[in-house]
């Protein structure tokens, strides 16, 4: 499907993954190596977010925690969570902006070793778990993105959606 088409039917609470396969650049090969350490199909989520007519992603990158247009991280992966977005999502997702992101947790994550929440230093996964609890969205399983994407899959009428650039 493409984005064009897509655009008009995401919401926020939404969730979004990636499944990076390039092997270009030492970026490509830091997130290939995570891919394969962790035997994950997905190498990053984040939760979409409208805000002003525009849709966006709320993630943690390796910047730290942002905001990002959701039109400039095309393909992704759409997975409509059917949740009402609410004022505790707002709060959490505007007082995390900034915020640092680690590795190092995300690799703990794989290992069943994060404590999820147990300081302001975020990866990926943990922080799109904790902001759709806020949403009333329960996903019990290992904070990694393909866990996530699996345990989101589980949810009834959940389809997921390969989100490609326009032609």
């Amino acid at each position: 499907m493409r984005y064009s088409d897509i655009r008009s039917h995401l919401h926020s609470g939404d969730l979004l993954a990636w499944s990076h396969r390039g092997w270009g650049s030492r970026y490509d090969v830091e997130v290939m190596a995570v891919r394969v350490f962790t035997m994950s199909e997905y190498c990053h989520v984040g939760v979409a977010y409208r805000i002003n007519g525009r849709v966006t992603v709320v993630e943690a990158v390796g910047s730290g925690v942002r905001i990002f247009p959701l039109s400039r991280l095309v393909p992704f992966y759409h997975l409509s969570m059917q949740l009402a977005w609410n004022e505790a999502a707002e709060a959490f997702a505007w007082s995390t902006l900034g915020q640092a992101y680690s590795k190092w947790q995300a690799v703990a994550a794989h290992l069943g070793l994060l404590h999820a929440g147990a300081d302001t230093t975020w990866q990926c996964a943990e922080h799109a778990q904790a902001l759709l609890a806020l949403l009333g969205c329960l996903l019990r399983c290992k904070p990694t993105p393909t866990e996530l994407v699996a345990a989101a899959q589980r949810r009834p009428h959940a389809v997921l959606r390969l989100v490609e650039a326009d032609a």
